[in-house]
């Protein structure tokens, strides 16, 4: 089994470096499965976890590799809601790996039953049709290698890019589905887009079926539920339900409109202060969507008021609460329509796909066929029309 640890780094000496191994490994992976985790972020470690592949004296290698100056950790942890989060120490940081081999047969065996555990779990056959989706998925390997050679601009990112690309080449799979807001977490949806073009199914290329302007977009769903005062985002909803409201606010029939029809972070770019596209999208959604306006308030929110004042209105009510509540909101709705409606669909016509939580990747031959089925879904159940995009194929 192969582990991975700072190239500068050497602990064959140690009686245990099987259980070092794993630990140093599970910081590497850490990015990976999650990528809130950034380029200093400590990693959580789960005791659990530890407990269950190297046995009840993990406390004991953890805190080896701490007092050796190998690891360090923030002491943070919450009972049953946070562990405590590690991370290498500066000399050990920002350096690439290197492969090592995890002899431990005790290991193995354990992560090997770890795995079989997980995969019991999944439950739902939407989520059984993706994971099966997911283990006949591969990489053009060489070419993947070759590029993040040319492109790596920091160890750290050569370490996360290869990593990757180790796990899809080796079918080491990981899967999560998340228990709060539903959306599915694997080596796709978590895998660099510009590693994307290198992925294969039965030697083909994919393409990328996604929704323009998604999340605001998908917000259309929630005004939708605020009108008929249902808090919580509606499996089945009217497909008449603008004629309640559409004609009262002509900010929600702009937003409608623009929304539907890919337009509205142009729109608003006209607003704002000139830059990028993809950073105007991040500072768009920090800003008004995912901002705590109870602590913060920036121009862009002040200018969205202005002209969607109603919008804004219910922007400000799903955050009442927990100014989290609107992303895990929009999650949920996300989560609805691609994994429960359309992956099902998807899976009755035997046709290969995985989600990239608000898109879809399936074979060249299958887009058209993929487009229409997620417009017919939309429009059924919801009476929306978004603009749909075919992305690929990935050939770069």
């Amino acid at each position: 089994m192969v582990g991975y640890i700072p190239s500068n780094l050497d602990l064959s000496a140690e009686r245990h470096s099987g259980k070092y191994y794993f630990i140093l490994t599970s910081l590497y992976y850490g990015k990976i499965f999650d990528k809130r985790n950034k380029t200093n972020s400590f990693i959580s470690l789960n005791g659990k976890t530890l407990l269950s592949i190297i046995g009840g004296r993990y406390k004991y290698y953890i805190t080896h590799l701490v007092n050796a100056g190998i690891i360090e950790t923030n002491n943070l942890f919450l009972v049953g809601e946070k562990s405590k989060g590690y991370r290498f120490t500066e000399k050990y940081r920002n350096v690439k790996f290197k492969r090592v081999i995890i002899m431990d047969k005790n290991i193995i065996k354990k992560i090997t039953s770890f795995k079989d555990y997980l995969k019991i779990g999944i439950r739902l056959p939407q989520h059984k049709y993706i994971y099966d989706c997911l283990n006949h998925i591969s990489i053009q390997e060489n070419e993947a290698r070759y590029f993040i050679e040319q492109s790596s601009t920091t160890a750290e990112q050569y370490n996360s890019y290869s990593i990757s690309i180790d796990m899809i080449a080796g079918k080491n799979y990981f899967f999560v589905a998340d228990k709060t807001a539903g959306r599915v977490h694997n080596n796709i949806t978590n895998l660099p887009s510009d590693l994307r073009p290198f992925l294969r199914y039965n030697n083909q290329e994919l393409v990328e079926i996604d929704i323009a302007n998604s999340q605001p977009f998908l917000f259309n769903l929630l005004i939708i539920d605020y009108f008929i005062n249902n808090t919580q985002p509606s499996p089945y909803l009217p497909p008449s339900y603008d004629n309640q409201y559409s004609t009262s606010y002509p900010d929600i029939i702009l937003y409608k409109e623009l929304t539907s029809n890919g337009k509205f972070y142009e729109y608003m770019m006209q607003y704002l202060p000139i830059m990028g596209r993809d950073e105007f999208k991040k500072k768009l959604f920090g800003r008004i969507f995912y901002n705590d306006d109870k602590k913060f308030l920036y121009e862009e929110w002040s200018i969205f008021q202005d002209i969607f004042p109603t919008v804004a209105h219910i922007i400000s009510f799903y955050k009442r609460n927990n100014y989290k509540d609107l992303a895990i909101s929009l999650q949920k709705v996300e989560a609805d329509i691609i994994i429960n409606r359309i992956v099902i669909r998807l899976e009755k016509e035997s046709i290969y796909c995985l989600t990239i939580h608000d898109s879809i990747l399936t074979t060249p031959n299958n887009a058209e066929i993929v487009k229409q089925i997620m417009l017919e879904e939309f429009e059924k159940h919801f009476g929306l029309i978004p603009t749909i995009r075919i992305k690929g194929g990935y050939t770069t």
